[in-house]
């Protein structure tokens, strides 16, 4: 078996985190995200997050469809509509704080390392 390559040094002599280690965290953090999505989104915005839930039929406005990156809100103001910021603030909100439907009913019992890792997945969603 092949031993694995030592991390690089730092000019300061650290080792360098592994090349890796942000791509786990982050597919760690998105796993997580879609295990939050999974138990609170998916009766609106559908599985794959395109507004298609078994809810939807019934609801005018529809959801959101994030596979075509329908967002609507730039919370922050920015000037970048639907960035990790805006997500988690109308998950944590509701969509009427910000200007936008009800029926986006808001979700504050989501802790703050679950709302990161819902709005990164979140983002995943969109098709390039």
């Amino acid at each position: 078996a092949a031993t694995p390559a030592a991390a690089p040094a730092t000019t300061d002599g650290a080792a360098a985190p592994a090349a890796g280690a942000a791509a786990a965290t982050a597919a760690t953090s998105t796993a997580e995200g879609e295990k939050v999505f999974k138990t609170y989104c998916v009766s609106c915005h559908g599985n794959s997050g395109k507004g298609d839930g078994p809810a939807a039929a019934g609801l005018n406005p529809k959801p959101a469809d994030f596979a075509d990156n329908m967002f609507k809100y730039d919370v922050d103001g920015n000037g970048s509509k639907g960035d990790i910021a805006d997500i988690k603030a109308i998950v944590h909100d509701g969509a009427a704080k910000h200007g936008g439907s009800p029926l986006m009913a808001p979700w504050p019992m989501i802790s703050p390392d679950q709302l990161q890792s819902l709005a990164e997945y979140v983002k995943s969603l969109h098709r390039s």
